[in-house]
């Protein structure tokens, strides 16, 4: 397969994705697709704003991970005429790859080379400095405590999801949160954890807000009261936790959120800790990703309005 014009085309890798092979899985790519550069531009070693805002690329494709994908998003987020982006999934959870059906490198390959199909979707942004955009999950509590350890623990692969989860079960606590819902509503609650999601999957493809839409102009919102409710939400491609339900869970749907009284939180798998509280606001339309036929993605989970 090959593509007939890269010049409009930006590489970008982050060659530390997908604990650190990511960099030898493009060279293998490199080997069936020969239009893919043999060095790309380094997110850990180039300044890329710089080079985005300079070159002003049509297109910008993005080798690496979910942190990989917001931090180009973050950049594009700022221009005045924005690339289309695509993603050549490189990294350890590649959320956003699944819900654009291009969650394997050759997917990813077939929507570079027929960029006919595209979506722009909503961001989320917050108050949080140089954490000020999220492109398909932020949470709060059990869940965002989870991504804290799942940093230390990369070295045993989706064993850590799981080590993570086990050992949060004791350690991490529920908290009284204060929510605010769109100015207006105010409500407290003891909870374990709150999803705050612009797609129905994190990680490894983790469904975890199966109505949620990355271009209906909302902030899909889950609050877990227990944190077993949130293992038992526990929905893989493929596999349903067999205890899952609705009960203990408490879903809506909100233009803005504020967000007090827990400190752990994550953003698109980035761990922060705010212990001032959080606001989040949805910026509909913003970003427009390349994507594959809705054949290709899983139709009980479609992503997107269409």
């Amino acid at each position: 397969m090959s593509i007939d014009n890269t010049k409009d085309i930006l590489f970008i890798i982050n060659p530390k994705a997908g604990d650190g092979k990511a960099f030898s899985n493009w060279t293998k790519a490199r080997g069936r697709y020969g239009f893919l550069p043999k060095n790309p531009v380094d997110v850990t070693r180039e300044d890329i704003k710089k080079i985005i805002f300079t070159k002003k690329p049509k297109k910008i494709a993005i080798g690496g991970g979910d942190g990989t994908v917001n931090a180009v998003v973050g950049v594009v987020s700022e221009m005045k005429k924005k690339p289309d982006l695509c993603i050549i999934p490189l990294g350890f959870g590649n959320a956003l790859s699944y819900c654009l059906g291009a969650e394997t490198i050759d997917k990813a390959i077939e929507v570079i080379t027929d960029p006919s199909r595209k979506i722009t979707i909503d961001l989320m942004k917050t108050n949080i400095k140089e954490h000020e955009i999220g492109v398909f999950n932020i949470s709060l509590g059990y869940d965002a405590h989870i991504v804290f350890d799942i940093q230390r623990l990369r070295y045993i692969g989706i064993g850590s999801y799981v080590v993570s989860a086990v050992q949060n079960i004791f350690t991490h606590p529920e908290n009284e949160i204060t929510l605010t819902i769109d100015h207006e509503v105010k409500m407290t609650a003891k909870a374990s954890s709150l999803a705050i999601a612009n797609c129905p999957v994190i990680g490894q493809n983790y469904i975890i807000s199966p109505n949620a839409r990355m271009n209906d102009g909302f902030l899909d919102c889950t609050i877990f009261s227990t944190k077993y409710t949130y293992i038992r939400n526990l929905r893989l491609k493929g596999f349903k936790h067999p205890l899952y339900s609705d009960l203990g869970k408490v879903r809506f749907k909100a233009r803005h959120i504020k967000v007090d009284g827990e400190p752990f939180l994550q953003i698109d798998g980035d761990p922060v800790v705010q212990k001032e509280g959080v606001e989040i606001e949805i910026i509909p339309s913003c970003i427009t990703f390349l994507r594959n036929s809705d054949d290709k993605i899983d139709q009980e989970f479609l992503p997107f309005v269409t």
